[in-house]
């Protein structure tokens, strides 16, 4: 299967000088067999590309509420709730691309400011997301930290009863880091085994 592609940031030399562009993942090349389905691809980068452009702006509401972003699970949460449009859109299997651009090209002050290396830029909007599949009554139980242990588990949220338990588990021994994951993994293999 072929890797897929999308627009993204790049520095070009104009008359000396350096300008930053937007550039297609995608290539037509003429009387190329792939032609049609390039084309295709392009009008879907375009697509996907015009959905950012609006949740960007859903976003930009969310960020004039918390002018105090970092470690803010409110905030977090909110626009996690918005980053939901790649499951109701279809671009699921997209999303590290999608967070990429939003966060290193676009907007990266609503993702915890830009970072010096592009892939890094993707874990904000990532937890973000995650965090906005769990429910609110939830997310206020755990710290951060505790959430952002959590959510490693990338499918978690799917797991209703391991994610009560942990949150349970959590409040009562005030879990932290390593015995975080420890819990987790146990009472998964506990829950195999039964």
């Amino acid at each position: 299967m072929q890797k897929r592609k999308f627009i993204k940031k790049q520095t070009i030399d104009v008359n000396g000088k350096k300008v930053e562009v937007s550039i297609f993942g995608t290539s037509i090349k003429l009387n190329d067999k792939e032609t049609l389905s390039n084309i295709n691809n392009l009008l879907e980068e375009e697509k996907i590309e015009s959905s950012i452009g609006k949740m960007l702006k859903e976003i930009e509401h969310i960020s004039l509420k918390y002018p105090y972003k970092k470690k803010n699970l409110k905030y977090y949460y909110e626009v996690g709730k918005i980053l939901q449009f790649v499951d109701k859109e279809g671009y699921a299997d997209m999303r590290g691309l999608i967070w990429g651009r939003m966060a290193s090209d676009l907007k990266p002050k609503f993702f915890g400011g830009k970072k010096e290396i592009r892939s890094e830029a993707k874990r904000h909007p990532e937890f973000m997301y995650l965090l906005g599949k769990v429910s609110e009554e939830y997310i206020r139980k755990l710290s951060w930290d505790q959430w952002y242990e959590i959510l490693k588990f990338k499918q978690i949220y799917k797991e209703k009863k391991l994610l009560r338990q942990i949150i349970n588990d959590c409040i009562k021994e005030n879990l932290s880091g390593i015995h975080i994951r420890n819990k987790i993994k146990e009472l998964r293999k506990k829950s195999r085994n039964k």
